[in-house]
């Protein structure tokens, strides 16, 4: 039987409490959707202290090592990158009679956070990645406000690495630049979550990599929504209960964000569109309220968290709440409470949370991300593009004023929501991705040498 390794760090961690983002996830669910179909022998690696599905074949790395993976700064998030990498990659080099080259594909749960490819391919393994964060697109647009494209900085590596200046690079840049490359460089799959990340990393990466062409190695597979495992849950009397804990009226305006407290995520943009239409008078005597359901992330998340805490208490009108970390149950009954859910990220790969939302019947306003117009039509929701980040605020809230001022519209994209979210099943893009796998496991073809 074909065998796929299925590395992620992110992956062994008790999803209903960790708040580890979409990535882990995704992993988790692919893990559930490929125990259940039996079709291949599955390996997982990861770094959290539990089996993602009960009994499957499951090794925790760094052994020994225990990281807590949602408090991570740069630095540390950084080393952990390394120590995970090591481990992983030795791991399968030391087992290569268990796991033939032939018989075995590996496929990476992301790419900063990965195995070393290229002794893995050396070695004749497939590779196959999961692309959840093209992480110099998310560097330029978190950390240089996007002064320059992309491609341009990918090409200013490259200098760099012709040159022989790559070793010069703090092993941070490193985790973003040369990992990446290194995904690119070795993968025979890369699976995409959009179009628009595609075309971004074809335009980065254009000539990269062995045998055929670059767009011809990758695959587009939108991850769509989780199929609903709750049952017997008492929703109605959670969300009456909800109701009342936050003096939600029949005619209060609920607005709702979903994600990890994280920068990328935009929250403060919606936070200033808010206080924008607070001075214009736009909600008049009407109640308005704001639910950012999430907890903070890695990376800054702490202190974003903060600062969102104080711009929350400088609106007067909009009762802001931070009800945190929500599992699926929770979840369920918190959208119930919305009509309308804003996504304002500044950089989503995919938008997990905007699929979540159509799924509860929920109206989405989101920003111009990665996947979002592959997602969204126009019956159940709106997309606000960001021309700068300095007219973002303002642009957003002219959407959400003419949005809530139409109650019956909302309503209307409420249904057309669950009609959307009913045609996208995530069991569509797990099989997709065990596909690519089995195409490559079972091959004695060997990557061609650099």
């Amino acid at each position: 039987m074909a065998k796929i390794i299925f590395i992620g760090s992110h992956l062994g961690y008790p999803m209903e409490r960790t708040p580890l983002g979409g990535g882990a996830m995704v992993g988790l669910r692919l893990c559930r959707h490929w125990m259940r179909a039996g079709s291949c022998e599955l390996t997982v690696l990861g770094s959290g202290p539990v089996a993602p599905v009960s009994g499957m074949d499951y090794v925790r790395l760094p052994s020994g090592a225990a990281y807590d993976v949602v408090r991570l700064s740069e630095f540390d998030y950084a080393r952990f990158c390394r120590e995970f990498e090591a481990a992983t990659t030795q791991w399968l080099l030391a087992r290569g009679q268990r796991f033939t080259p032939q018989q075995t594909c590996v496929l990476v749960n992301d790419v900063a956070e990965g195995p070393a490819l290229a002794p893995l391919a050396r070695a004749g393994y497939p590779i196959v990645s999961i692309w959840h964060v093209d992480v110099v697109d998310y560097f330029n647009k978190l950390y240089l406000h996007r002064l320059v494209a992309p491609e341009r900085l990918t090409r200013l590596y490259e200098r760099c690495r012709r040159w022989g200046l790559s070793g010069a690079v703090p092993d941070l840049l490193r985790v973003v630049f040369e990992k990446q490359r290194e995904t690119v460089r070795h993968s025979r799959r890369l699976l995409v979550p959009s179009r628009a990340m595609a075309e971004t990393i074809s335009r980065c990466y254009a000539g990269l990599g062995p045998g055929a062409g670059l767009e011809s190695r990758m695959r587009v597979v939108p991850w769509g929504a989780f199929e609903d495992e709750l049952s017997g849950e008492d929703t109605e009397s959670r969300v009456a209960e909800l109701r009342g804990h936050y003096q939600i009226s029949p005619q209060s305006a609920v607005l709702m964000t979903l994600s990890r407290i994280a920068p990328e995520k935009g929250i403060h943009i919606l936070l200033e569109a808010l206080q924008l239409l607070e001075r214009e008078s736009a909600f008049g005597a009407r109640d308005v309220v704001l639910l950012i359901c999430g907890e903070a992330a890695f990376m800054q998340g702490a202190a974003y968290q903060r600062r969102l805490r104080r711009a929350a208490e400088r609106l007067r009108r909009v009762r802001v709440f931070f009800p945190g970390y929500l599992d699926a149950a929770s979840k369920k009954a918190y959208f119930r409470l919305a009509q309308l859910f804003i996504s304002p990220s500044v950089h989503e790969s995919y938008g997990l949370n905007v699929v979540e939302a159509l799924q509860a019947g929920v109206a989405v306003l989101a920003s111009d991300h990665y996947g979002v117009r592959e997602i969204l039509d126009d019956g159940c929701g709106r997309v606000v593009p960001y021309d700068s980040l300095a007219e973002a605020p303002r642009r957003l809230s002219v959407e959400i004023s003419e949005l809530l001022g139409d109650s019956a519209r909302l309503q209307a994209m409420g249904r057309r929501a669950l009609e959307r979210a009913a045609g996208m099943p995530f069991s569509k893009a797990a099989d997709a991705v065990q596909a690519s796998c089995l195409e490559f496991a079972g091959s004695s073809l060997l990557e061609a040498r650099p």
